[in-house]
């Protein structure tokens, strides 16, 4: 009996480590595919003549991103983040102002709306300011009234303005390069 529940004890014991050890494996393994991920994003970067300006565009891209998942709450903070860089950079006025106005809602089509808004306030701080990588002017022709442009640090058409159903409708219509 007592070497019964020696086994048992070690058994128990082999097991619980075993189950230890690949929750750690696991948690590395996710640990190495988040870093994978960012150095994809990493090597898709672009630097900017100055070090606001390209957190700026990092942050443009945050809300890019939340648009196209539809998640206006992350929209709103990335906005949030967007004003807080922004009012570094002297040259943002009016992009810093509609950047104010996304923070300020968490409804989703108005969010899109402004979105075409900061695009537009938002070329004249990368066109010509460059440092490295590239950005792709993308056109979505069913976007507002006409048609509405965004940024984009791939030449992939991932729609910020369309839902899922049509998140590839549009196309390139400029690369800027570094200078």
């Amino acid at each position: 009996m007592k070497n019964l529940k020696s086994v048992v004890m070690i058994a128990f014991m082999v097991s619980v480590s075993s189950f230890t050890h690949a929750q750690h494996d696991h948690s590395k393994m996710n640990k190495q595919q988040d870093d994978h991920a960012m150095m994809d994003y990493n090597d898709k970067m672009v630097k900017l003549n100055d070090k606001n300006l390209t957190k700026a565009y990092m942050h443009y891209t945050m809300i890019n991103k939340a648009l196209v998942e539809a998640n206006s709450e992350k929209a709103k903070e990335s906005s949030k983040m967007l004003v807080a860089i922004l009012e570094k950079y002297v040259k943002a006025g009016e992009a810093e102002k509609v950047a104010a106005e996304m923070a300020s809602t968490s409804n989703i089509k108005d969010q899109r709306i402004m979105f075409s808004s900061l695009t537009t306030a938002f070329e004249p701080l990368l066109k010509g300011n460059i440092v490295e990588g590239e950005i792709y002017k993308t056109f979505c022709p069913m976007a507002k009234d006409g048609g509405s442009y965004w940024f984009s640090n791939s030449s992939k058409i991932v729609n910020p303005y369309m839902d899922k159903a049509m998140a590839s409708c549009g196309s390139v219509k400029e690369t800027f390069h570094a200078m």
